[in-house]
């Protein structure tokens, strides 16, 4: 803080409202930092198509990933973006392995094998509001879903990595799940 005077009464004014304004400043400084990877904003960009890889990758995916993707296109078409994307969409147990064949030629083997547990939930309104129950099985345990976490679909993969391959590489893909 710059004095315009200098004299106490100004110094009083600034320190009645300085730990208020500390305080402020440490609030918008601490939202800043953690704001570009928030969820919400992952929603906007899917919303308003914002990126091009919005279309390629799911909403769900997209919304949790898209901070470290989007640092990773930093150092796009090198092996270590590919793989900090794909632990970011498939897990960090999924398995990459790259050949290059021949040159500006790239093959990529993915082994998905991280797996996403989700509850099966039945849904009623009751005064104009939803309500979720459990499906259970006859012995009165849970139903469960199992997937695996990332796409689901190779298609789906080679739209989101067409956004990744730089210009004048052959990408072939191959994904197991």
């Amino acid at each position: 803080m710059q004095y315009f005077k200098g004299d106490a009464l100004e110094q009083k004014f600034d320190n009645a409202g300085e730990p208020i304004m500390s305080n402020l400043s440490l609030q918008k400084d601490l939202f800043f930092a953690g704001a570009y990877s928030t969820g919400p904003l992952g929603d906007l960009i899917v919303a308003d198509l914002r990126s091009p890889l919005a279309n390629a990758i799911d909403p769900t995916i997209f919304r949790l990933a898209f901070a470290e993707i989007f640092e990773a296109f930093v150092n796009v078409g090198t092996f270590e973006a590919y793989l900090t994307v794909f632990r970011k969409i498939f897990g960090d147990d999924v398995v990459v392995e790259f050949t290059v064949p021949d040159p500006g030629k790239l093959m990529i083997d993915i082994t998905a094998t991280g797996l996403e547990l989700s509850e099966f939930v039945a849904r009623h309104i009751v005064d104009n509001a939803y309500l979720f129950d459990d499906v259970v099985d006859d012995g009165g345990d849970n139903i469960l879903f199992r997937t695996v976490i990332g796409f689901i679909s190779q298609y789906e993969l080679e739209q989101m990595l067409f956004e990744m391959v730089p210009a004048g590489v052959y990408t072939e893909i191959t994904l197991d799940i």
